[in-house]
């Protein structure tokens, strides 16, 4: 019995220093900063930041078009600033225009 609990102490023993082993070896790696010395001298430059944070859109829209079908062309990008009336994106419509053609 007082071999078989020292057998148990010693596996629980070696896992403890097994996963006290894991957690060191990954722990993050230190950042390197570079130390300057501080000395008096003239200020040549400020910079006021008073509202610090991130830059929302007051207005939003959602579009969808009003018939289906394959983007052809994307004519503005996620971020871009657009005003009312200009084209966001072009459909494919070759079957469409060779009917047309067709049709003259």
């Amino acid at each position: 019995m007082l071999k078989r609990h020292a057998v148990l102490f010693s596996f629980l023993l070696l896992l403890a220093a097994g996963i006290a082993l894991a957690v060191y070896l990954a722990r993050p790696k230190p950042v390197d900063i570079t130390v300057t010395k501080v000395s008096r001298g003239r200020v040549e430059s400020t910079v006021a930041n008073t509202r610090a944070g991130s830059v929302k859109a007051c207005r939003r829209a959602r579009l969808s078009p009003s018939i289906g079908g394959q983007i052809a062309r994307l004519l503005v990008h996620e971020g871009d600033q657009v005003k009312q009336g200009k084209l966001l994106l072009e459909l494919w419509n070759d079957d469409l225009q060779a009917q047309l053609d067709h049709a003259k």
